[in-house]
């Protein structure tokens, strides 16, 4: 056995043995509908036409699509869309053992050529798609009905785990039938998952239904799942006690807070790698001069602001990696809270400073507007507040058409994939036009080493140099919460701010 097969063995286990479920004081009750609070309504379910998905669309799109593996909430990989993945030596070609039988919901087989199908559509240049930059794979072959290869651009040991959180990337879809379908795909999907999509009513409701026909016949112990897309976070937290809706999405604090002291609701909270962050683009005036960005960084007091904000359920750190990432760093290079020096930094600048910080139209991102509005103030910086809808500012900041935005780098079980993206200088998704040499070559440490020490000492030592320059700012941990009528059961970790309720049941 080689060196990477003994390090990846974890990823050849069969399903039933990989993690046993610890025994529960009553069996899942099949049967039931279950209604899902998000935050927004969904950008569309073909990831070309889509362009990106929220938290509130991955929720609404796992239940239709899947991923090639999963992990339990302990972080291990478990078998789904695939048995196995298996490196060569090097770690820069993996393959996929997929699972027979299973079958998209028009009948069709789902077999190796669908997964290569799905992947290479992502990474063709033509289809424009910017969240190829979260793939370091090169091209998906598909030599027999079940096996995929993966050819990587280079050694890389994330792989898996990178295909194993639903993503806009990982979650794939039948790309023959979107092509035939169009943009009438984007808003009827097709799966292999456990529900089957029946409608989508804009800005009201999705409908999925029990899908007869899922590969893991045991599940799922739900007939129908409606998901609401409802903005407003206190009008969503009164329909979960009024029991309009079972399950919400949540983030405002005060919410969560009233939840846990209620005898009829549950709280969920994960803490996963990555940020809620503050984006600056580096290219525009005045944010293109260094002076500017780190007087922002220093007359922001990020923590105070986050415990007022989260009622301290959201610590602050000062990068962007999180608790669930392994990557700690004993020097991270924060320049610290520091108002009198980033005085100076602005009259050293010697011009008038004024942005504009551009928010999702929620109490959540005007409220922490407002913070960074009265902090700018203090230092001599005037900002004015845009709040959008949540797709506008999605647009707007791919396309670099902002200053200063709002942000969040999302909980993956491995942080190459955000970390390249968002900050190489070849990146589409480089948003804030950022484009350091030293950066993009320790991002390549990064993604092709197979020393796990040696990539965080990478990892590390590129904080440092954001820290400096002032790319982002972290300010706050990504910490995902949602709540559950008491009965309600079997929703796992929520990565990436995903509710997945293919194991979920009602209790009665």
């Amino acid at each position: 056995m080689s060196v990477m097969s003994r390090r990846f063995g974890l990823m050849a286990a069969l399903a039933a043995g990989l993690a046993a479920a610890p025994a529960l004081a009553q069996a899942p009750v099949k049967g039931g509908t279950l209604t899902i609070g998000v935050e927004s309504d969904f950008e569309g379910f073909d990831p070309v036409r889509a362009g990106v998905y929220s938290n509130s669309t991955v929720t609404a799109a796992s239940l239709f699509y899947e991923t090639l593996m999963r992990l339990d909430d302990k972080g291990n990989l478990l078998p789904a869309l695939a048995l196995s993945m298996t490196p060569n030596e090097d770690g820069s070609v993996w393959a996929a053992k997929i699972r027979p039988g299973v079958k998209w919901h028009d009948g069709t087989p789902f077999t190796a050529q669908a997964v290569a199908d799905h992947f290479n559509r992502l990474l063709d240049p033509a289809s424009r798609f910017a969240g190829r930059a979260y793939l370091a794979i090169e091209k998906v072959e598909a030599p027999d009905e079940l096996t995929a290869v993966f050819k990587m651009r280079g050694p890389n040991a994330a792989l898996p785990k990178t295909l194993a959180q639903p993503t806009v990337t990982t979650l794939i879809i039948p790309v023959k039938q979107a092509l035939e379908k169009g943009a009438d795909y984007n808003r009827n999907p097709i799966g292999t998952g456990p529900f089957v999509f029946k409608e989508w009513r804009a800005a009201d409701r999705l409908i999925a239904e029990r899908n007869p026909n899922y590969w893991d016949k045991d599940k799922p112990y739900l007939d129908r799942v409606i998901v609401r897309p409802l903005p407003d976070s206190d009008a969503r937290y009164a329909s979960l006690v009024k029991g309009d809706v079972q399950v919400i999405w949540e983030d405002r604090a005060e919410n969560i807070q009233k939840a846990k002291k209620d005898k009829n609701l549950i709280t969920l909270n994960w803490v996963g790698s990555g940020a809620l962050v503050i984006p600056l683009n580096t290219v525009r005036e005045p944010l293109n001069d260094k002076r500017v960005r780190q007087a922002i960084s220093m007359g922001l007091n990020r923590k105070a602001n986050a415990a007022v904000l989260s009622q301290g359920l959201r610590p602050v750190y000062d990068d962007p990696y999180g608790p669930a990432s392994g990557i700690e760093c004993k020097d991270n290079g924060s320049l610290g809270y520091d108002p009198e020096k980033a005085k100076k930094l602005v009259a050293d600048y010697g011009k008038p400073i004024k942005l504009v910080h551009t928010v999702t139209a929620t109490p959540r991102g005007r409220e922490g507007a407002q913070v960074f509005q009265a902090d700018m103030k203090k230092i001599g910086i005037d900002v004015e507040i845009k709040p959008v809808d949540q797709t506008q500012l999605v647009k707007e900041t791919l396309s670099r058409d902002f200053l200063v935005s709002g942000w969040r780098i999302i909980d993956l079980a491995d942080v190459d994939p955000q970390m390249f993206a968002n900050f190489h200088s070849k990146s589409p998704i480089n948003f804030s036009g950022y484009n350091n040499a030293e950066v993009d070559r320790l991002l390549l440490i990064g993604r092709t080493s197979l020393d796990e020490n040696k990539r965080k000492a990478a990892y590390c030592d590129l904080i440092k140099i954001l820290n400096d320059d002032v790319v982002w700012l972290w300010t706050a941990s990504n910490t995902d919460f949602a709540i559950t009528r008491a009965n309600v059961r079997g929703i796992p970790a929520l990565r990436g701010g995903a509710v997945q309720v293919e194991a979920a049941w009602l209790a009665k």
